[in-house]
C-alpha cells in the first residue's frame, strides 16, 4: 500500500477509536488512553505499518506540538487563583517526587545492574517525573474539583520540565566528565524563570491586539501561531518552552483578573466556540500521541522488563509518601489523596528523553529505551486500574475538596 494512502487510514482509525475510546470511558470507567495505547501496540511492534526508525525520526517534532497545545489547554482552562494558591503544593510534590525517584532509581541501577552511578542518575532523571499531557486529559475527562485538577496539573507540568533539564544536564557531566550541581539547579531555575516570562510576557501583549481583533475571522488561527512563536523564543533562550505555553494560555484564560490586575481596559473574552474549536484541537493531538507512544514501544530483554516493574512500583511507593506529605494541613479527602496517588503516568517525554543518550554516544545506554517504555506503559496501567477503582468505589462529589 502507497505510504500516504496508509498514513490517512492509520489517522482515519485512530480519530475513529478515538471517539469510541471517549464513549468507552463513559459507560466502563476504563480511561481510553489505554485503548490507544494498546492500539498503537498492534500498529506498531506487531504489525510494523511504520518502522521504529521512521517514528523516532519525528518524535521531536510531535512531542513538541503535542507539549504546546496541550500544555496551552490546560493553562487556558485553568483559574489563575487557583493556580497561585495550589503552586507551592505543587512545587513539594514535583520537586520532592522526581529528586527521590532519581536517587532511588540511581541506587537500584548500581545494586542490581552494576550501571556506573551517573548513567542510573541519567535513567533517573529521565523516567522520573509523569506525564504531564496524560494527566491533563486524564482530570479534565474524570470531572475532579478545579483545585484538584490545577495541582496535579502543575505538579506534572513541573516534573516534565524536571526531567527534560534533568537529562541533558546528565548527558552534558556524563559527556565532559564535569560534575556541577550549582550548573545543574542553576540550568532548572533559569529553564523555569525565562520559559515564565516569556509566556507572560507574549500573553499580555497578545491580550492587547486580541482587543484590536475581536470579530476578525481566523484570530484563533493567530492565537496559534502567537503560541508557538512563545514556545520557540523561550526555547532559544534556555529556557523551557512547556512553561511559556502553559503561562500563556493562562494568561489567555483569564484575561479579565489580568486585565483588572494590569490596570488596562480590554473586553477580551474566549467565548465558547474558540474553547469548543482548541477542544476538537487538543481531542486529535490527545488520541494522535496516545497511539503514537505505544508504536514506539521495544521489547528485546526479559530483565529489562522485570527491571522497568520494579522501578515503577519503587515510583509508586514513593509518590504514596509524597502526596500525603504534600497534603498536610489539607482540605482534600481520603478519595482525592488516592486518586492523586495513583496519578504518576509516564508518557512520551519519557520516551523521547529515552532516545536521546543512544543518539549522543552516551556509553552503556543501549538499555534505556527498552526500561523507559516499560515504566511508561506500567505506570499507564497502574494509573488506569488505580483510577475505574477509585471512581467505582466514590461518588463524583468524592472527588472534590471538602
Amino acid at each position: 500500500m502507497d505510504i500516504a494512502v496508509l498514513a490517512f487510514l492509520v489517522a482515519a482509525v485512530i480519530i475513529i477509536f478515538g471517539f469510541l475510546g471517549e464513549e468507552f470511558f463513559k459507560r466502563t470507567n476504563i480511561p481510553d488512553p489505554l485503548l490507544l495505547l494498546l492500539l498503537g501496540v498492534i500498529m506498531g511492534p506487531i504489525f510494523g505499518f511504520f518502522a521504529q526508525e521512521q517514528l523516532l525520526a519525528i518524535t521531536p517534532y510531535f512531542s513538541a506540538l503535542a507539549l504546546m497545545i496541550i500544555l496551552f489547554d490546560g493553562g487556558l482552562n485553568m483559574n489563575i487563583n487557583d493556580a497561585v494558591r495550589n503552586s507551592p503544593r505543587a512545587i513539594i510534590m514535583a520537586s520532592l517526587g522526581w529528586i527521590l525517584n532519581v536517587i532511588l532509581t540511581a541506587a537500584l541501577c548500581k545494586w542490581i545492574l552494576g550501571w556506573r552511578l551517573l548513567n542510573g542518575l541519567l535513567l533517573g532523571s529521565i523516567v522520573g517525573g509523569g506525564s504531564s499531557l496524560i494527566v491533563i486529559a486524564l482530570t479534565r475527562k474524570l470531572g475532579v474539583d478545579e483545585k484538584v485538577e490545577t495541582l496535579l496539573s502543575l505538579e506534572s507540568i513541573m516534573t516534565d520540565v524536571l526531567c527534560t533539564v534533568g537529562a541533558v544536564v546528565a548527558m552534558n557531566i556524563i559527556l565532559s566528565g564535569e560534575v556541577s550541581l550549582v550548573g545543574a539547579l542553576g540550568s532548572v531555575g533559569a529553564a523555569f524563570i525565562v520559559g515564565i516570562i516569556v509566556g507572560v510576557g507574549f500573553g499580555i501583549l497578545w491580550l492587547f491586539m486580541l482587543e484590536k481583533l475581536k470579530r476578525k475571522p481566523n484570530s484563533y488561527m493567530l492565537t496559534l501561531a502567537v503560541l508557538m512563536l512563545a514556545f520557540v523564543v523561550a526555547t532559544l533562550l534556555q529556557g523551557s518552552g512547556a512553561i511559556a505555553a502553559l503561562f500563556f494560555g493562562l494568561i489567555i484564560g483569564n484575561s479579565k483578573p489580568i486585565a483588572k490586575l494590569m490596570k488596562f481596559r480590554t473586553t477580551v473574552s474566549i467565548d465558547d466556540n474558540v474553547r469548543a474549536f482548541h477542544c476538537q484541537i487538543s481531542f486529535l493531538i490527545r488520541s494522535f500521541f496516545f497511539v503514537f507512544t505505544g508504536m514506539l514501544f521495544a521489547f528485546s530483554s526479559f530483565s529489562s522488563v522485570i527491571f522497568g516493574l520494579l522501578i515503577t512500583f519503587v515510583f509508586l511507593g514513593i509518590r504514596i509518601v509524597v502526596v500525603r506529605m504534600a497534603t498536610i494541613k489539607s482540605d482534600f479527602n481520603n478519595s482525592v489523596k488516592n486518586l492523586m496517588t495513583v496519578m504518576f503516568p509516564r508518557g512520551l517525554a519519557a520516551a523521547v528523553l529515552a532516545t536521546l543518550p543512544l543518539t549522543m554516544g552516551i556509553p552503556d545506554s543501549q538499555a534505556f529505551p527498552e526500561i523507559s517504555f516499560i515504566v511508561i506503559f506500567s505506570s499507564i496501567i497502574i494509573t488506569t486500574i488505580g483510577v475505574v477503582a477509585i471512581k467505582k468505589r466514590s461518588k463524583p462529589s468524592r472527588y472534590e475538596s471538602e
